[in-house]
């Protein structure tokens, strides 16, 4: 009997969490794995779940863009209500799914929103005859708290009490844990880098030919080099910004470039700003406009440059292609995610950072001619984080016993050169003696 996962995912105002969460699930399921993917936040209409795995959509929870405030994505429901349906519902599925591994993305390092319906998800877990493997499915980079020594040993509570193993979806000789989570020492479960997460090349192939079929550029201008401008979801006012100044820098563009800009608006974006931006845009015969391209890795590989924010999975793409990048944080409320994730990598000469600056004046039309002009070095990140993390979990629900503190600490400080196999095989045993 296959053995069974089931993974929490909940996306607020992009669609980041979502994206990861659903490839983790189909590597898992490739492997083998029979999975339930359960969905907390608002679906966009041309998401593709794989087949292969059950998909659960909780009634939608959604933040709006400055991540203030949350609030329920149907019309006519309390907030409140909704929260308790979704406790229970998760209850129940956690009862009947008997799920051997029980992931959740985010939690307990983010998502404290969500512990009204977590934290008795985990406690029933965590109390279950047959317990599953509680794991935490975590990005590259956390986001700085307000008082962050409050926050992290809110966390490490949580993690010490509930949790066995933590997952860091980051090549570790580019972003460890601890570079954003000070306290990353003080974890109990053993805690594994795995590399970035990016969408299967089979997912990317099959979207890459649908996509080709409606690219707005006309057959004689497919010669003609591309600027890809997008803003991921497009709900986030940073995206909006940058949409904007790209559709003004396109005169300018024009005038001293045979480039074309394909600019993707975001699945999300509201209505009336697509419109905002079709106005710009008309007469421009440089630039095309559209709301979505979902074969974004296949894209990468053909442009140019790509201009974007910097979350996640737009950046990992960007890095996985070895694409030119031109990059700008959005900071909603404060948050520093992105803004970490671009000076880290620009200081490495992976990127280019965008300034909000930039943004205004035609400042944007320049960086894009120097980014053409002089191009960055490109190097090899490790990308296989799905893959890694499927077959480490495989490998855990094996064992017969978790491996002991002082034994997680001895494998961190091991190289950072040695490969994950060989980690596995020394918690293997190591737990073999525990």
């Amino acid at each position: 009997m296959p053995k069974r996962a089931m993974l929490y995912c909940q996306h607020l105002a992009g669609i980041g969490h979502l994206v990861r969460s659903t490839e983790l699930a189909r590597s898992m399921s490739a492997d083998g794995w029979q999975v339930l993917l359960v969905c907390g936040g608002k679906v966009p209409q041309d998401f593709l779940f794989p087949p292969s795995v059950r998909v659960e959509l909780l009634e939608a929870i959604q933040s709006d863009p400055e991540y203030k405030s949350l609030s329920v994505c149907a019309e006519g429901f309390a907030l409140e209500d909704v929260k308790a349906r979704r406790t229970t519902r998760l209850l129940i599925l956690l009862d009947v799914f008997r799920p051997d591994v029980l992931v959740t993305e985010m939690f307990p390092f983010g998502r404290k929103q969500f512990a009204f319906e977590l934290l008795p998800l985990l406690e029933r877990a965590r109390a279950a005859e047959q317990k599953p493997l509680i794991v935490a499915s975590v990005r590259d980079i956390l986001v700085s708290k307000q008082n962050p020594e409050t926050h992290e040993r809110r966390v490490l509570d949580v993690v010490n009490r509930l949790y066995d193993v933590v997952l860091v979806h980051s090549d570790e000789s580019l972003q460890p844990l601890q570079a954003t989570f000070a306290m990353a020492k003080a974890i109990q479960p053993p805690v594994i880098h795995t590399g970035y997460i990016i969408a299967s090349s089979a997912v990317e192939e099959s979207a890459a030919a649908e996509d080709a079929q409606r690219l707005p550029i006309p057959a004689e201008a497919g010669e003609e080099p591309l600027i890809l401008v997008s803003c991921g979801s497009g709900r986030l006012y940073a995206g909006q910004q940058l949409i904007m100044a790209a559709l003004q820098a396109a005169p300018i563009l024009g005038r001293t470039h045979r480039h074309k800009l394909l600019i993707c608006a975001g699945p999300l974006v509201p209505q009336e700003i697509f419109a905002t931006y079709q106005q710009q845009a008309a007469g421009q015969a440089n630039v095309f406009l559209v709301h979505d391209f979902p074969s974004l890795r296949s894209l990468l590989g053909q442009v140019s440059l790509s201009v974007s924010l910097g979350g996640y999975n737009t950046v990992m793409e960007l890095l996985s292609a070895r694409t030119q990048g031109l990059v700008l944080a959005a900071e909603p409320n404060g948050d520093n995610e992105q803004k970490t994730r671009i000076e880290s990598l620009a200081a490495k000469g992976l990127l280019r950072e965008i300034r909000i600056a930039d943004l205004i004046n035609g400042r944007l039309a320049e960086l894009i001619c120097e980014a053409l002009a002089l191009p960055l070095k490109t190097v090899a990140v490790q990308m296989n984080g799905a893959e890694t993390s499927s077959k480490v979990l495989t490998e855990f629900v094996k064992l017969p016993a978790m491996p002991t503190q002082y034994s997680v600490r001895a494998l961190d400080e091991r190289s950072d050169a040695e490969s994950n196999n060989e980690v596995i095989a020394e918690i293997e045993r190591q737990s073999a003696c525990a």
